[in-house]
């Protein structure tokens, strides 16, 4: 083979790899675009939950017969959600998910 063959040979596997290279780093780019933008949503998603929460509370607390506080009511709230296997125990404030969404929104 000619050294011209070989120069051939090695600038085509060059083009191919780097358009490999180039196509993977447009699919990383993507996913990771779409992956910041499911966190950002499943922040604002926990921190509204949280509120709600906290509405939740106040109502039953407002409504319990044997006068426990808001605060009592949701710590036994959240004891049973970890209590039943499927989920941990929420922890995660309205602020704590504001402030995840700033550093991946």
């Amino acid at each position: 083979m000619g050294s011209e063959v070989i120069a051939g040979l090695f600038a085509l596997a060059g083009a191919l790899l780097g358009g490999l290279i180039s196509y993977a780093t447009t699919r990383i780019d993507r996913r990771w675009g779409r992956a910041e933008r499911h966190i950002a949503q499943l922040c604002d998603q926990v921190a509204a939950y949280y509120q709600l929460e906290q509405l939740y509370k106040e109502e039953l607390a407002r409504l319990d017969p044997a006068g426990r506080s808001a605060k009592t009511i949701m710590e036994d709230m959240r004891s049973r959600v970890a209590q039943s296997g499927e989920f941990e125990r929420p922890s995660m404030t309205s602020l704590a998910a504001t402030r995840l969404r700033r550093e991946w929104g």
